[in-house]
């Protein structure tokens, strides 16, 4: 089973390709877990042999499905993509129950912030006069950082959001490498003051084909937690090659020589909301929407993210993005514009 496969296999909705005849071309194992039918009975049949309701169906939209007696509805998206169409189905208790996970987290995550600036705040309005001048200082700082958390937090929401209704829109365009990197790298020279950083990208690397503001997120996301779970003065190296048992796609990965990740929760660091639970994680600050973030701009470029980590010895995350079609005219496009034959 090839590594695409496995990655489709993985998704948490049906996935379905047909061909412009509606012939069904891939079902991966997510829509046989959900429907009974198999990658076997479907391949090779029209899609409408097994949902009728999809002959006229507009995007965005509610289907029902009977298996063995049982019915059940599915949310449908389709999009044209490569001359067919590729279907998800999303089963409605299961959005449901998203909805409702996702507001109950979220109000947890706006509390505490919240909490803090409140209290904060009536402290200096109550006794601001018998306060040091130090001490008001450090409240405001405390009262602002807790300010900027809730920024981060709405602004991680509001792309989750687009993410779950399918509003995220990429503009893809050939980039650079080093110069998406070298960008990244200079906001984020704050925190890289107190790491060694490893940078390591093959030469005559080609361009890749991602929208430019995707990917310094995801770049930033992984750096960032990169320096996060780190210690001090430790290496965090970033590297960039071509794998040849991986054509058509740049491998990048950033590794790091923090606390690691634990075996048995690397299945769910990808997961909304998701932090592994330990003193050094609960000192540091974190909506544990990153990677799940990350993760999912990493598929809208039509690429794949893996992990492999140790507790206590490091992390390597892997971003497989695809490289820039040679057909497509024009200059690569740098992060400053410039124009590189």
């Amino acid at each position: 089973m090839s590594f695409e496969q496995n990655i489709l296999d993985a998704l948490p909705w049906g996935l379905v390709y047909t061909a412009q005849d509606g012939i069904v071309v891939f079902w991966n194992k997510t829509m046989a877990d959900l429907t009974g039918i198999s990658a076997r009975q479907a391949k090779g049949k029209l899609i409408y042999h097994w949902i009728a309701e999809l002959k006229d169906l507009a995007s965005n939209t509610s289907v029902p499905f009977s298996r063995e007696g049982y019915w059940q509805s599915f949310m449908v998206n389709c999009q044209d993509h490569e001359g067919g169409t590729l279907w998800t189905f999303t089963p409605e208790d299961h959005l449901d129950r998203v909805q409702s996970d996702f507001v109950s987290t979220v109000s947890h995550e706006l509390r505490t912030p919240l909490t803090s600036i409140k209290g904060f705040v009536d402290t200096l309005l109550r006794s601001r006069r018998q306060l040091p001048e130090d001490q008001q200082i450090r409240f405001l700082r405390i009262i602002k950082n807790q300010a900027d958390r809730l920024t981060r937090l709405v602004e991680d929401i509001l792309i989750v959001s687009k993410i779950q209704s399918g509003q995220l829109r990429n503009a893809p365009q050939r980039l650079d490498l080093a110069d998406v990197i070298d960008r990244v790298l200079e906001n984020l020279s704050q925190k890289t003051a107190h790491h060694q950083l490893d940078l390591n990208l093959n030469e005559d690397l080609p361009a890749v084909w991602a929208d430019q503001d995707r990917l310094e997120q995801i770049l930033t996301n992984l750096v960032d937690n990169a320096l996060k779970y780190s210690p001090k003065n430790t290496v965090v190296a970033l590297k960039a090659w071509m794998d040849p048992k991986i054509p058509g796609k740049l491998s990048i990965s950033v590794v790091d020589q923090g606390i690691g990740i634990p075996e048995a929760f690397l299945e769910q660091i990808f997961n909304r909301f998701n932090r592994l639970d330990t003193p050094l994680t609960r000192e540091r600050e974190g909506t544990g929407l990153g990677l799940y973030i990350t993760k999912s701009l990493v598929e809208s470029l039509g690429g794949q993210i893996a992990v492999e980590s140790r507790e206590s010895l490091g992390s390597t995350f892997t971003v497989y993005l695809p490289t820039a079609p040679d057909i497509l005219p024009g200059p690569i496009q740098s992060e400053r514009g410039e124009a590189h034959a």
